[in-house]
């Protein structure tokens, strides 16, 4: 099966048409359209529907993506592998994170990998919650994906990095250095939706000490987390790193009794990992 086609064939899934495709390849669109029909012909099998609309994967081809997702990242794996033992590792790491996770541990380990490899290139990625993260994960879109411990990852191996603990913080003028769970029935509170770990994790806790939280913003934005608990609209929970920057703009930070804590892991899919993967994993194993 030729690979170029398969490349161009997932670039019109990843853009959402033919046109777009060319322009991400830097392909004239007829040799798109042609590489698409020849695969299609090649597997007997229709698999784009085009409208103005755009093209969408029919059936077989959604059962073609993982697979060819895969065969892609195979070939280059084997050409860094290949690199990696003549002392030139070069490539590229498809790695996926919790957009809560970015700042911290995120930034830190991709920074460190760079330092150690710099000729490979990370791909970093941002799925919305847990479920989508695995799923990118299992699907091939990411080779590693930085997450919470849990049942999202069925289907992954799960390798601990270590516990991270979420802080209170609150609009300016607070005052103590820690805050009850329990204090904080009625007190308006900024979270993520329904379903993103951090919004997991606290309501869980909260329900722990019999409170209800009363959400007063929710909002898929990371960004205006810090943003709008200094401009009043009420108290979030975010990593001692975040937390601590938005000490500095002035919000009150404190530390939740009981802790709000979860357990970090990197997953990646059942079998052997490319190099720059694998050096990526023996470099989150170190971390303290």
């Amino acid at each position: 099966m030729d690979l170029r086609r398969l490349r161009l064939f997932l670039a019109v899934v990843d853009e959402g048409s033919f046109t777009a495709a060319a322009e991400a390849t830097h392909v004239a669109q007829p040799a798109v359209s042609l590489a698409v029909r020849d695969l299609e012909l090649e597997l007997g099998a229709s698999l784009l529907v085009r409208s103005r609309q755009g093209a969408r994967a029919t059936p077989a081809g959604e059962a073609l993506i993982g697979p060819a997702r895969q065969a892609l990242r195979d070939v280059d794996n084997a050409a860094a592998a290949v690199a990696a033992v003549t002392g030139l590792v070069v490539g590229r790491l498809d790695l996926a994170s919790l957009p809560t996770l970015a700042a911290d541990p995120v930034a830190d380990l991709v920074g460190r990998f760079r330092r150690a490899h710099p000729g490979v290139t990370v791909r970093l990625g941002a799925p919305v919650d847990l479920a989508e993260l695995a799923d990118d994960v299992r699907s091939g879109t990411a080779e590693l994906g930085i997450t919470e411990r849990g049942p999202a990852n069925g289907r992954l191996e799960e390798i601990p990095l270590h516990e991270q603990e979420l802080v209170a913080v609150s609009p300016p003028g607070g005052s103590g250095r820690e805050i009850r769970l329990d204090r904080l029935a009625g007190v308006p509170l900024v979270l993520s939706p329904i379903g993103t770990s951090m919004r997991d994790v606290v309501e869980a806790a909260l329900a722990e000490v019999g409170v209800t939280p009363e959400v007063a913003v929710e909002t898929a934005q990371r960004d205006a987390l810090i943003p709008l608990v200094l401009a009043g609209a009420g108290t979030t929970f975010l990593p001692a790193t975040l937390a601590r920057a938005a000490g500095h703009l002035g919000a009150t930070v404190r530390s939740p009794r009981p802790r709000l804590r979860r357990m970090l892991v990197v997953v990646h899919r059942t079998g052997p990992l490319g190099p720059a993967a694998s050096r990526f994993v023996d470099l989150a194993r170190r971390t303290p």
